[in-house]
């Protein structure tokens, strides 16, 4: 019937201009000194990773497409059907096949599902702008200029890179010496940059395992939770994961504290309040054959 198709209404219409409107006046607005800073620091990044001829995240792209790869071995094993093209944008070449390991010792692939459990970065970006006096915000954006004038060259980025790959214990001078400096000259940045965003991946981990706990039914295929984090985390969260053991504070009191800015709050913000409870899962449908794709 013609009045079962979808139609365009006035007030669709209106939420379409207004729309619009929103992102006119995104564009127009003048960038203020935090997106400055933003940009600036997101420049110098490029360019270390080009000197270093790397990827930026490339290590999280990896452990995605592993995590994804154990996931269609699952999928080959049960005959679930998924999508090889769209597999094939998200992995790298032959990483979905069983390996003769698996076959021979008839191992069973396990589910894999995707956490983000980092805070999104236009979070941290505001907290830590806030963080910071009008006197610091200066500083700030003097030392990245410098940052981006005076950069290390390609030679001494490799071998401080290796030296940091390189340590085993996970207790790298190279990243004590950078947190001290970086603690001595911007104590709030260490503060909101660092330790709030170790606080938070550790609360996010709880609340996976919490969540793991009351949905197994399963006790003979126990749950494995690996945590991929970059090597600057990894001694602040294992203390906080060791200490939090007999903490009886929850992780959504723990989140509800390094979630807020001045502008969003917990309790009148819904984006922000779903930080709180919500684990973020990436959504394998798309991938699966016979669901409507949507953007």
């Amino acid at each position: 019937m013609l009045s079962d198709l979808p139609t365009t209404s006035e007030s669709d219409t209106t939420i379409n201009d207004q729309q619009q409107q929103q992102n006119e006046q995104m564009k127009n607005r003048k960038p203020s000194l935090s997106d400055k800073g933003s940009k600036l620091y997101a420049n110098i990044q490029a360019d270390y990773a080009k000197k270093l001829n790397v990827t930026i995240g490339g290590e999280f792209k990896q452990a995605f497409q592993s995590a994804l790869s154990q996931q269609c071995h699952y999928w080959n094993r049960q005959q679930i059907l998924y999508d090889p093209y769209l597999v094939e944008k998200y992995l790298l070449p032959s990483t979905t096949a069983t390996s003769q390991h698996d076959i021979e010792n008839d191992i069973q692939p396990r589910q894999c599902v995707i956490i983000l459990g980092d805070r999104p970065v236009q979070i941290t970006i505001r907290r830590a702008w806030e963080s910071l006096g009008l006197l610091g915000k200066t500083k700030l954006i003097l030392a990245l200029l410098w940052s981006s004038i005076k950069q290390p060259s390609e030679k001494e980025l490799r071998e401080w890179m290796e030296k940091i790959l390189n340590d085993r214990s996970g207790k790298s001078d190279l990243i004590t010496k950078a947190m001290e400096e970086l603690n001595k000259a911007f104590p709030t940045l260490k503060r909101v940059i660092i330790e709030e965003r170790d606080e938070f991946m550790v609360a996010k981990i709880r609340q996976t395992a919490e969540a793991l706990i009351h949905s197994s039914s399963d006790d003979q295929n126990p749950k494995v939770i690996v945590a991929v984090v970059g090597a600057g985390h990894c001694s602040g969260m294992l203390e906080k994961l060791l200490s939090q053991i007999d903490d009886r504070k929850s992780p959504e009191k723990i989140l509800s504290n390094i979630v807020e800015t001045k502008k969003r709050k917990v309790q009148n913000d819904e984006e922000v309040s779903s930080q709180v409870t919500d684990i973020c899962q990436f959504d394998y449908s798309c991938i699966l054959e016979g669901t409507v794709l949507t953007q």
